[in-house]
């Protein structure tokens, strides 16, 4: 496979609080996007130290066993996250959404989300599928109570119920990707909130571009649409 990845600040934003890494160990690839969450310098802080966190925990401890090793690098990665916000006043409150794949060396793909950053994977047929699910208000409030997805954005937009950092532990979605596939995306909430997928389809599917000038051409898309927020966007493509 081949890697690929962008980030952008936008237009509205001073800074950007996303963060991405994309690093190969032993034929293994692990491939993270993190959206900051927090004032100040403190969304930026959370998510590249979560990041970092994760890198340095697959450099030393990935054993082929994806499941576990997503299971107890969250477990890390939250408690370093959550002791500097509660040692440091001007970090505290900070945290940061996750979205990680590890492809390993038999091109398994395994996958772990904590919040409303997301996974999709474009198939065979051109169809874009979301993989992960967000942990956010919105999604809650048209599972539980039936909501549309208008009104449940009216009461809940920009509220994520999952996060890294927030609290002493926290639980993640863990699973692998069954389904076989052209590219497979991880992005922020900066990009699939303000780019519609049919767009993000064509520029996914365009033979007569690299993988970075599709990042780039995604980037430019949100910034188009106002730019409302940070933009981060990795794409793995067989």
């Amino acid at each position: 496979m081949r890697y690929y990845g962008m980030t952008d600040k936008g237009i509205s934003r001073a800074q950007n609080q996303d963060c991405f890494r994309i690093v190969r160990e032993d034929d293994n690839v692990l491939a993270v996007v993190a959206d900051g969450i927090g004032g100040h310098q403190a969304g930026d802080v959370a998510s590249r130290l979560a990041c970092d966190t994760l890198v340095k925990s697959f450099r030393k401890n990935y054993d082929h066993n994806p499941d576990f090793w997503f299971a107890t690098s969250l477990d890390r990665v939250n408690r370093i996250v959550y002791e500097l916000a509660g040692k440091e006043p001007k970090y505290r409150g900070m945290g940061t959404t996750m979205v990680a794949a590890v492809i390993d060396k038999d091109n398994t793909v395994s996958l772990l989300n904590v919040g409303d950053s997301r996974a999709y994977i474009l198939d065979n047929e051109n169809h874009l599928i979301q993989l992960t699910e967000d942990h956010s208000l919105i999604n809650e409030l048209i599972k539980r109570d039936g909501m549309t997805m208008e009104k449940a954005m009216e009461i809940g937009a920009h509220v994520i119920t999952r996060a890294i950092g927030i609290w002493p532990a926290i639980e993640g979605d863990i699973y692998t990707v069954e389904e076989d596939f052209k590219c497979l995306m991880l992005c922020s909430d900066g990009l699939h909130n303000y780019v519609e997928p049919e767009k993000i389809i064509q520029i996914l599917n365009d033979k007569d571009l690299t993988g970075r000038s599709k990042c780039e051409k995604l980037v430019a898309m949100a910034n188009e649409a106002g730019g409302y927020d940070n933009i981060t966007v990795v794409l793995m493509e067989k």
